[in-house]
């Protein structure tokens, strides 16, 4: 077996089975990594035959090279052989045998560049499920390249795969010679390319007789479905009740299929904790551990069944082709948000929890609008924020007051959910404005037929993603949650050793007081002593416009973490025999008065400006985290948390004062 002696590519449209193919080459002589500056994705392996070894690399799915996303971007300066990328010596051209038209034209103009190449059609069982017949003799000869059938689940065909390669050709049949590789160039550079779309259609002109000549086509029964369930899918007012009722169930699945392991997790975390804790001895390495990693993990980990859950559901659909008509029918409302309608799923997900549709957005082929798109998710009230809405809605409305024929508590409650709706929209739109303009590229959106879900495919998407969360984000998540422990354990000099004797002392001289509100007041005064604590103080003056005092700014920084961990905080500053339930909680914080003006220190107003903070302020590291992990540096993230802060702040501020006002 000789060196590697040839650099080749896969280049092929999105989901006609490169990949697969790339895997089954390669077996385990692969690695993945990130390209500099990106977050695309670049796969190399070595692929041994019987005669040879190569480099092979999976190129990423695109479907044109006129288009201006990092994958088509990096597809293009792979080709040309510009910037750190080594031009490839063989092409090997993956189509989609169902659905050759789409497919061919990438072919068409990649087979411009003069590179040798062999063509592969995969996927050829979906073809004859659709009536497809193709005469590959016909086929081999429209393409001017060698050409074969293969299926990489099954390994059939790749004999002649192995074959072909070392007869790789440039093709003649697609005579346009239009200079594509200057005009790439041009494109790229943004200036002005005339008579692009009179080329496109040329080109499908071209690929029409291809098609035309080398298959036969029946109506199949697979086909005579796809047709019935598109005047669902598709219609103007079912398709949308159709797509309603699928989200519905996608969000409630993450919400509650996902409760259980997430539970699972907490307690087994919990538990394990509090074993090492008995266990161990009472040193700083056993805090460290306890109170800082395992919470840091537990943190980590906690997210996975959410994730796992949303790309379960998002997989299903992309593999059944239903989400091409999710896009197709949100597009022109996305639109006119400078969004696409890819957009659609991961806002939805983001009531359920932020992070896992931010990875979801790596469906969205254009940039600008995957970054608009994932900017302005965390503005879609997620789970994490509902324990906070209940406790200070119960403290903002009474009960049994009522909004017309609704209480008021749940119009309050759903108010703050659209807040971060129509900021999320404002946000978006202004995105569009300032942007640059760029050239439009070819808009190219194929209604797939309906077919079964891979379920291989989506365990390996489930998979993928959810490795890639541990992997990245939560490096990060630890490392700050660890931070934030240390801030709420230790604290200047001895003002935390000082802090508990004078509360050990005080509570010497009281009577009738369990040893569990004795254990809540010393962590009360700890948490007060601590750097964190100092924290809360130092930041007051800048909080008190906001109806915020010290033991609320403790809480906001220490609900960084985790936006749920300010009822646990405010518990701890405000002790009661109920323990964690948000009723105790609420009867002792509105007990509580203010000492400069006698009224209410945790009134309405208080609650009003705090659930508007909450809805608008990214008050979450995890968030922050995997934003920097997919847009490649902290830019975009430092610019979300800074403008969703101030807008925060500022809305809180008028929320506060008119309440004042008013209430």
């Amino acid at each position: 077996m000789d060196e590697p002696r040839l650099n080749i590519a896969l280049i092929g449209n999105p989901n006609c089975g490169k990949t697969t193919l790339f895997n089954r080459l390669t077996g385990l002589r692969q690695k993945t990594s990130n390209l500099p500056g990106t977050t695309v994705d670049q796969k190399r392996g070595i692929w041994k035959t019987q005669q040879h070894t190569y480099y092979l690399n999976d190129l990423p799915g695109i479907y044109s090279l006129y288009t201006h996303s990092e994958e088509e971007i990096m597809v293009v300066e792979s080709l040309l052989g510009i910037e750190n990328f080594q031009k490839p010596d063989i092409l090997i051209y993956v189509m989609d045998a169902s659905n050759l038209r789409r497919n061919l034209l990438l072919f068409s103009q990649v087979s411009e560049l003069g590179i040798p190449a062999i063509a592969v059609l995969t996927m050829n069982d979906t073809a004859k499920r659709r009536g497809l017949a193709i005469d590959m003799a016909k086929l081999e000869g429209e393409l001017g390249i060698k050409t074969c059938n293969v299926n990489p689940k099954t390994g059939e065909g790749y004999s002649a795969l192995e074959l072909n390669i070392t007869e790789a050709s440039i093709s003649q049949t697609f005579p346009f010679q239009n200079h594509i590789e200057a005009r790439l160039v041009d494109f790229f550079n943004h200036k002005e390319i005339k008579g692009l779309a009179a080329e496109t259609l040329l080109r499908y002109k071209r690929i029409e007789t291809v098609v035309q000549t080398s298959t036969t086509k029946a109506l199949g029964l697979a086909k005579n479905l796809t047709h019935k369930l598109d005047k669902i899918f598709t219609h103007k007012l079912w398709g949308f009740l159709a797509f309603a009722a699928i989200m519905l169930t996608i969000f409630q699945g993450v919400f509650t299929l996902a409760d259980y392991p997430m539970t699972w997790i907490e307690n087994g975390f919990a538990i394990l904790a509090q074993t090492l804790k008995v266990a161990m001895p009472n040193v700083f390495l056993s805090h460290l551990l306890i109170d800082g990693i395992l919470p840091g993990l537990a943190g980590v980990l906690v997210f996975i069944p959410q994730i796992a859950i949303l790309f379960f559901f998002i997989s299903i659909l992309e593999d059944s082709g239903y989400m091409v008509r999710a896009s197709f029918i949100t597009d022109n409302l996305m639109r006119k948000l400078g969004l696409n309608g890819r957009s659609v799923i991961p806002l939805i997900g983001g009531f359920a929890c932020a992070i896992p549709s931010i990875l979801a957005t790596r469906s969205i082929k254009n940039r600008h609008e995957r970054i608009a798109t994932m900017f302005v998710i965390p503005l879609m009230s997620c789970s994490a924020r509902l324990p906070v809405y209940v406790l200070l809605v119960a403290i903002a409305v009474p009960t049994n007051s009522h909004w017309g024929p609704f209480g008021l508590q749940s119009v309050v409650m759903t108010s703050a959910y659209f807040l971060g709706i129509i900021l999320a929209a404002i946000i978006s739109k202004a995105m569009y404005w300032f942007r640059k303009k760029e050239i439009e590229g070819e808009f190219i959106l194929e209604m797939p037929a309906f077919q079964m879900p891979r379920i291989e495919n989506v365990l390996k998407t489930v998979w993928y993603k959810s490795a890639s969360f541990v992997q990245t984000a939560g490096k990060i998540i630890l490392f700050i949650s660890i931070v934030l422990w240390f801030l709420s354990s230790y604290g200047p000099g001895d003002s935390i050793e000082s802090a508990k004797r004078q509360v050990t002392l005080a509570l010497s001289k009281t009577t009738n007081i369990t040893q569990e509100e004795k254990t809540a007041e010393i962590a009360k005064a700890t948490l007060e002593a601590s750097y964190a604590g100092q924290m809360g103080k130092f930041i007051e003056p800048a909080i008190e416009p906001l109806g915020y005092d010290w033991k609320t700014g403790i809480a906001l920084i220490s609900s960084f973490v985790a936006r749920e961990v300010f009822v646990g905080t405010m518990n701890t500053l405000f002790p009661n025999n109920s323990g964690k339930d948000i009723k105790g909680i609420r009867s002792k914080m509105q007990s509580m008065k203010n000492p400069k003006t006698g009224k209410p220190l945790y009134g309405a107003a208080y609650a009003l400006s705090l659930i508007v903070f909450y809805a608008f302020a990214l008050q979450c590291v995890s968030t922050l985290a995997v934003m920097r992990r997919e847009t490649g540096g902290w830019k975009w993230p430092i610019l979300q948390f800074t403008l969703f802060g101030t807008i925060a702040y500022i809305a809180s501020f008028i929320t506060f004062n008119l309440a004042n006002l008013f209430l």
